[in-house]
């Protein structure tokens, strides 16, 4: 028995406000690496308490992590 299956045509359409063009992380990341944003928080920003004792290591790394989950559409931080 042969089964033939036709794909149907269809026509994407990109209406989503949130949508950016050349999607991805990669130009966000790239953009912020060539700014300097690691380094920029890493010289401004500290941190003299915490309630949680990790909470205050590496603020570069987590305000590029939230960069990239905010251009990536996140809305909650887990």
């Amino acid at each position: 028995m042969k089964l033939h299956h036709v794909w149907s045509k269809a026509t994407p359409i990109f209406d989503d406000e949130n949508l950016i063009s050349c999607a991805g992380l990669v130009p966000v990341v790239s953009l912020a690496e060539q700014t300097g944003l690691s380094e920029l928080v890493a010289e401004k920003v500290r941190f003299k308490t915490c309630r949680v004792k990790s909470a205050g290591s590496n603020p570069a790394g987590k305000v590029g992590s939230i960069v990239a989950g905010m251009a990536a559409g996140a809305d909650c931080i887990d």
